[in-house]
């Protein structure tokens, strides 16, 4: 019988079995929506450094002095709803625009006009997939992110994360299968941060303060789905193994490895390389350590020993990295951040603490 009969039998029969539990008692939270607080139109704002990226307000007033090593604190300046809809005038209601003024001012409305708009774009189908107010709005949308890009698997396994938490174990486990066929793993970030690095360059900021504040605004909302999907695999790999129904295990563990690798690979952001392996390795620990199981024939043993290692070194360079950017002269920084456009955030981290 091929093999992806059989991981097509043995999980979607499996999910069948204990889908419901694993799931039951799910809520889904709705997103709180922001307050708009109208604004008087302000004079133009003239261009300013990275040590003054907080934007002109009417209330609170404007604040100064602030130094890269509180943008990497955590204090980000955030565009007010005249600089965003300015930001749309001069630039165009392009899909991505739009979607960069949803992601600024946390407003659906602009991310539901580009759907509108532009039904067919994944990355807007994605945007509503992720932050979508209601299970319903999210579900059409992944239905739609599916459609419109079918060899992307974040898709499937959105699909599996919504199947789970409406106990359908047969959906979850189709559409995990249907992850292994698609080797693609993209969520189109790195295109909403350049267009959030145009809309603080229209409100005035100068480039390397611009490209700063776009990249530490990012959010990952594709994060707490991708682990809830993990934890439901773990659940039911440990089940099957706690009833010794090791060729239901297998494909759970096929699967789980299989995602976390996948994140790890393609995921542009630190946070992925962290939650790629956190999921790599839970899975991995449940197996025997010789039992082949990672990329270039590596034992179970030889890739947690890898694993294991790349953790070290995230430390290292994460306990390094905020003294040496907010020291580092504003070519530097600027390199970096280009960097980690073109590379990733891990790469760029190496070059900037190690200068290589």
């Amino acid at each position: 019988m091929p093999l992806r009969r059989v991981l097509t039998y043995a999980v979607v029969l499996g999910l069948v079995a204990v889908g419901v539990w694993v799931v039951r008692g799910k809520k889904w939270e709705l997103l709180r929506k922001p307050v708009e607080v109208a604004a008087k139109t302000e004079p133009a704002i003239k261009p300013r450094s990275a040590a003054d990226i907080i934007p002109q307000l009417k209330d609170p007033p404007k604040r100064t002095g602030v130094t890269i090593k509180e943008l990497l604190a955590g204090k980000v300046p955030k565009l007010n709803q005249l600089e965003v809809e300015a930001f749309l005038k001069n630039q165009g209601r392009s899909t991505t625009n739009l979607l960069v003024a949803s992601r600024l001012l946390n407003d659906l409305t602009f991310a539901r006009e580009a759907v509108k708009a532009d039904p067919k774009n994944p990355a807007a189908q994605l945007e509503l997939a992720l932050r979508g107010e209601t299970p319903e709005e999210k579900s059409a949308a992944v239905a739609a992110f599916r459609e419109a890009a079918p060899g992307n698997s974040l898709g499937d396994f959105l699909a599996a994360h919504q199947a789970f938490l409406t106990g359908d174990g047969a959906a979850a486990g189709a559409a995990l299968v249907q992850s292994l066929e698609n080797p693609l793993f993209a969520d189109y970030s790195q295109q909403l941060v350049a267009g959030s690095e145009q809309a603080y360059l229209e409100a005035g900021y100068e480039p390397t303060a611009a490209a700063g504040a776009a990249m530490f605004a990012l959010t990952v909302p594709r994060a707490q789905p991708l682990m809830e999907v993990s934890k439901s695999l773990l659940s039911l790999q440990q089940e099957f193994i706690r009833t010794a129904d090791f060729d239901a295990a297998e494909p759970t563990v096929i699967i789980g490895l299989t995602l976390g690798q996948r994140i790890q690979d393609q995921g542009p952001y630190l946070i992925d390389q962290l939650m790629g392996v956190s999921i790599e390795r839970q899975f991995l620990q449940q197996l025997d350590p010789l039992t082949q199981a990672g990329p270039g024939g590596q034992t179970a043993g030889e890739r947690l020993e890898a694993l294991d290692a790349k953790l070290m070194e995230v430390r290292s360079l994460t306990t390094a990295f905020t003294e040496k950017f907010a020291s580092a002269d504003e070519p530097t920084q600027a390199q970096y951040l280009e960097k980690m456009k073109s590379e990733g955030e891990l790469a760029a981290m190496r070059w900037l603490v190690n200068g290589k």
